[in-house]
């Protein structure tokens, strides 16, 4: 009997444990200032892999299929100007089969559909609030709520994402600097400069937008040109600062490695040499790449899929090791 009972309960733990195998997916809304985001979620899920299409985008992932059991860590994911909820999808599902909860905001004011706020000193400040808005409904929500192990939340970002998440863990942005950098530097940086619009007033500190719930983050190829001496005091908490070196967009040395160098032993960095600006980004569907433009264009020889198989192994290695499950 004693036997056959065992037995019993290995052919149980058998099929929970394959009913957990996929990753779900799913939109939700969270307000953020007065404003609604649509975010998408990635998630462990008591399902088989299977696959879901929005838009021009075919994911492997289930809509809407059950939470996985257990608690899992949960990973805030910030787009770059212009970007989507979607963009970095493929980094998500690596994120969710390795056992993360991942939320991606479409940052209201500063994405593809609405870009009301892109290249203002206002979005600076919009983007790592939303972010913690995000935080707060997961947190309070009903199903995932409980199931997140608040001992174990990060971000990851790319870009102007990389600043928010920077942002996120206590990196002070000084407007005044930034616009020395462009009035000084614009020739030597002159896309990121390029970028900028008349916005809220260019003088000030930002405040601490700090959110202490956050214990680790991922900057690809993040903007660092607003990060000044002292914009990192008191900070923590690890970050794995990527650089690209091919990057075009963001110019050596003002933005990732202005950051590192910052941030002393607290920066993870790591440098990928082949990479461009655009390369985190995850492949655009053969229809789009025309319309799309720079982002959906590699550089003849340059692997994208390779690149992001790699980059993502070492974002998962750095969560793991950072936020480790009990």
């Amino acid at each position: 009997m004693k036997l056959l009972a065992l037995v019993a309960l290995g052919v149980m733990l058998a099929a929970a444990s394959a009913g957990a195998e996929g990753v779900g997916f799913r939109d939700i809304h969270v307000e953020a200032g007065g404003e609604r985001l649509l975010v998408a979620l990635w998630y462990p899920a008591d399902a088989a892999p299977g696959q879901t299409t929005v838009g021009p985008f075919t994911m492997a992932a289930s809509r809407d299929a059950r939470l996985g059991v257990g608690r899992h860590g949960l990973i805030l994911m910030s787009h770059g100007t212009g970007g989507g909820r979607l963009n970095h999808r493929g980094t998500a599902i690596r994120l969710a089969e390795a056992g993360y909860i991942v939320a991606a905001p479409e940052h209201a004011g500063d994405s593809w559909r609405d870009g009301r706020h892109s290249g203002t000193s206002a979005n600076w400040h919009r983007r790592p609030r939303q972010l913690s808005a995000v935080l707060d409904r997961l947190l309070g929500d009903d199903e995932f709520g409980p199931r997140i192990d608040a001992a174990r939340i990060g971000a990851v970002g790319h870009s102007a994402g990389g600043y928010s998440v920077l942002a996120l863990i206590g990196g002070r942005a000084d407007m005044a600097l930034l616009a020395r950098h462009c009035t000084e530097r614009r020739s030597e940086d002159p896309e990121f400069c390029g970028y900028g619009r008349p916005g809220a007033p260019d003088d000030a500190l930002m405040p601490d937008l700090s959110d202490r719930r956050i214990g680790a983050v991922a900057a690809v190829a993040p903007v660092g040109a607003l990060f000044g001496a002292g914009a990192f005091a008191g900070v923590d908490v690890p970050a794995q600062i990527h650089r690209l070196a091919g990057d075009r967009v963001l110019r050596k040395p003002w933005h990732a490695e202005n950051i590192v160098r910052l941030m002393g032993d607290h920066a993870r960095p790591v440098v990928h040499p082949m990479a461009h600006h655009f390369a985190f980004i995850s492949p655009f569907p053969p229809a789009l790449v025309g319309s799309v433009g720079p982002p959906a264009h590699d550089p003849a020889g340059f692997d994208r899929r390779a690149f992001l198989a790699g980059i993502d192994a070492q974002i998962v290695r750095f969560f793991d090791g950072a936020l480790p499950a009990p």
